[in-house]
């Protein structure tokens, strides 16, 4: 009597965790990863997929991505997939910000629907939380749905999108309270729009204010705040899109007093600086804006010491001419690079960065000895799914774990532009970087998603995954998150 075969094995390749590298191959059968370990015979499974002279990681959580603009989830889960990653964790927020008469609840469930007809990669999401928003009602309604987390902004006052500090706090409780986690964007609001007025008022509108109206001392600010009205809650911070070499300082302290702290930054903040705003104007307009060098090797070092937990890609979708019309088509193209007669704090901020993130952070990261193979598996697959409540299943190259893995290239020399991508926004702030490795294979819950160059699996097979409160990195019985 022979036992059924497993449907595949990829075989000969390094696998890849955030505890080591090894030589293993590993079988799959339907959704699930069922075994992994050396020289698993072949006639076990009906396929084989070589992985010789590749790392087999597990599939990349993009725990930060805007699906909204030029790219909502059909494209940009396309455009994820060709990166290495696997699942996505959108944030959702209501119309309310516009005027509408809408909830972050109907929004998310509107999201859902969505998802589960184009996107071809599972998802969870977040919350994004508006002043106007009822957080007494929405918090515990959205954690019911398994909307664990809540982002809410600390700058965008005249842009009616600043929670305040009272409703911040509030939030905090809540949250707290039914095991869910805050989530900040940390700028100094009040002072950016002071700023910003300023330099409008003497004139100066050009791409080389900009930096200057955002500067670092805000982002220290407002981490400082957030994380103090974390520790009055006794709630768990997620700071996203860290960018300011002095946050360091700032985690080491908050963090050494228990705080259940955890920050994030993205591939622009470990590579670009604000010379791309200077030769590019609107199109590398990002907040917080791109800071220096010694800032892109202070985020390293954080990756590197346990002090920052993951790497998220903080994607838009925008095209060119979207970058100084809301989000909506412009028929102006010649003002997208903020000339002189466009107000660079007129143009809208975000940028595309998902499909290269994996390979940037892998050259930049690995190639360049800044962090080890395991610990960027450990910041990019690992640590997001603990943080988010999707690990084991997400994240994760055990028994039992979803059959989400990557077979990615070290030898691949290509390289990174707009054309290349798989998405509809037309430009990327990589363009023309040389990097070396590559993602050639993906596959979700045992099906082939990316092989040979292209997509293999139809859009709408995708899976809501709820956060787990119980089984959060956060929660006292939840999955630790790993250091160095």
């Amino acid at each position: 009597m022979t036992s059924e075969k497993a449907d595949y094995i990829v075989a000969g390749g390094l696998v890849v965790r955030g505890s080591g590298i090894t030589r293993e191959d590993v079988l799959i059968s339907g959704e699930t990863i069922a075994e992994i370990g050396p020289d698993i015979a072949p006639d076990r499974a009906s396929r084989v997929v070589d992985a010789s002279g590749a790392y087999v990681l597990p599939g990349v959580v993009d725990a930060h991505n805007h699906p909204e603009n030029a790219d909502r989830i059909e494209t940009f889960s396309l455009s994820a997939a060709f990166g290495g990653i696997t699942t996505v964790v959108p944030f959702v927020r209501s119309r309310r910000a516009a005027g509408e008469d809408d909830t972050t609840i109907d929004a998310v469930n509107r999201f859902i629907e969505e998802a589960n007809e184009t996107s071809y990669l599972d998802y969870g999401a977040h919350a994004i939380l508006l002043a106007a928003d009822d957080v007494e009602e929405q918090v515990p309604g959205l954690i019911d749905m398994g909307v664990i987390s809540f982002k809410m902004f600390m700058t965008y006052p005249s842009r009616g999108m600043m929670m305040p500090d009272d409703r911040m706090l509030r939030a905090m409780e809540l949250a707290s309270r039914d095991g869910g986690i805050a989530m900040v964007h940390a700028e100094n609001g009040y002072c950016i729009d002071h700023l910003v007025d300023q330099f409008t008022a003497e004139g100066k509108t050009s791409a080389e204010y900009f930096a200057q109206s955002q500067p670092r001392l805000l982002e220290i600010e407002a981490i400082n705040r957030a994380a103090t009205y974390a520790t009055v809650a006794d709630c768990p911070l997620y700071i996203v899109h860290l960018s300011a070499r002095e946050v360091l300082d700032v985690l080491t302290r908050f963090k050494g007093d228990g705080l259940r702290l955890f920050g994030e930054t993205c591939p622009q903040y470990l590579d670009l600086t604000n010379q791309k705003m200077l030769d590019h104007g609107a199109l590398a307009k990002i907040g917080p804006p791109l800071r220096e060098r010694p800032d892109n090797e202070a985020m390293w070092r954080g990756l590197a010491s346990g002090l920052i937990d993951t790497i998220g890609s903080d994607f838009c979708g925008f095209r060119a001419d979207q970058k100084f019309t809301g989000g909506q088509s412009a028929g102006d193209e010649d003002s997208v690079d903020g000339s002189a007669d466009s107000s660079i704090f007129e143009a809208s901020f975000g940028g595309n960065w998902a499909e290269q993130m994996l390979c940037v952070a892998f050259e930049e990261g690995v190639n360049r000895g800044r962090v080890t193979l395991p610990r960027l598996v450990q910041v990019m697959c690992e640590n997001p799914a603990k943080i988010f409540g999707l690990y084991p299943q997400k994240g994760s190259l055990t028994a039992g774990s979803d059959a989400d893995l990557v077979i990615f290239d070290p030898s691949v020399s290509h390289t990174l532009s707009a054309e290349a991508q798989h998405c509809n926004a037309d430009f990327t702030m990589f363009e023309g970087k040389q990097v070396l490795g590559k993602p050639v294979f993906t596959m979700q819950r045992g099906q082939i998603v990316i092989q040979d160059g292209e997509m293999k699996r139809e859009r709408g097979q995708a899976k809501f995954y709820p956060g787990n409160r119980d089984e959060a990195a956060y929660a006292p019985s939840g999955h630790q998150l790993v250091g160095v």
